[in-house]
């Protein structure tokens, strides 16, 4: 059983995210797809990296990872195939295995790379306007089927690589990051880890200062009987990073975060 994740910027109103699932059985029919996601917001690269990384690697060893992410498409851009690890990626090469791959660089694990220059394992018609139907997808499906990564095209060791969300430690043992991420309920995902704000007296010795607020302490959870609906607060969410949540709410009453907005924690 081969495992195929989709992740696009399609949304789900035009039907082309279901069109890739038709290229792929067509290749692959015993593939079992899932949708990753079909909403990451259109061309954005860096918010496709924080979604694929923080998903792809609960699937098993081996499924293979096809993301259309791609404000390139049609132009000179390589195309590529990756194996990361245990998992395998098809994408454009524009950046967005960025975060996969300082997750392997973190972890020591091996990657190689192909630049898919061989179109006998592409559709027969390639457009210039969708190329995750007529390339990355059928791409995918061959490697789901059995196909090496090596048949697929060219070894390659140069990928393009973006600049990624980090956290920064200053004089003052301040500790100051961006947000990464927006999710549904309007909750800032932002770039500090747990263990970059160890020397301050975490959790009620620190103040979260993000959008002009400023929230004194950190929460274990959602729903704190303590906190009021709406009532700013930071916890750590499940993908690790610190969260910045309207308690029991959707954000947007309180402050409205985007990403790239600064996010400071320091001594209260």
């Amino acid at each position: 059983m081969t495992f195929i994740t989709l992740t696009t910027d399609f949304g789900t109103r035009q039907g082309s995210h279901t069109v890739l699932h038709g290229a792929i059985y067509g290749i692959a029919p015993d593939a079992v797809i899932t949708d990753l996601s079909h909403e990451i917001t259109p061309q954005d690269i860096r918010e496709a990296n924080f979604v694929v990384n923080n998903s792809a690697f609960f699937f098993p060893d081996g499924t293979v990872h096809v993301i259309v992410v791609d404000p390139g498409v049609g132009t000179e851009r390589r195309a590529i195939a990756a194996r990361i690890g245990s998992h395998y990626f098809v994408a454009p090469d524009n950046g967005v295995l960025s975060a996969c791959l300082r997750r392997a660089d973190e972890m020591g694990w091996s990657t190689e790379f192909v630049d898919l220059d061989k179109p006998e394992y592409w559709l027969t018609n390639v457009t210039n306007t969708f190329h995750g139907r007529d390339l990355f997808a059928p791409v995918g499906a061959h490697l789901g089927a059995g196909v090496s990564l090596g048949d697929l095209g060219s070894a390659m060791t140069d990928p393009i690589l973006m600049p990624l969300w980090e956290a920064t430690q200053h004089d003052d043992g301040s500790v100051s990051g961006e947000v990464i991420y927006i999710d549904d309920f309007g909750n800032a995902i932002c770039s500090i880890l747990p263990d970059e704000i160890a020397h301050l007296p975490v959790p009620n010795g620190v103040k979260v200062e993000l959008g002009g607020a400023t929230i004194d302490g950190m929460v274990r959870t959602f729903g704190d009987s303590e906190y009021g609906t709406d009532t700013l607060i930071a916890l750590w969410d499940s993908s690790g990073y610190l969260l910045v949540s309207e308690n029991n709410g959707t954000g947007g009453k309180v402050i409205q975060p985007c990403p790239g907005d600064r996010v400071t924690v320091r001594s209260q």
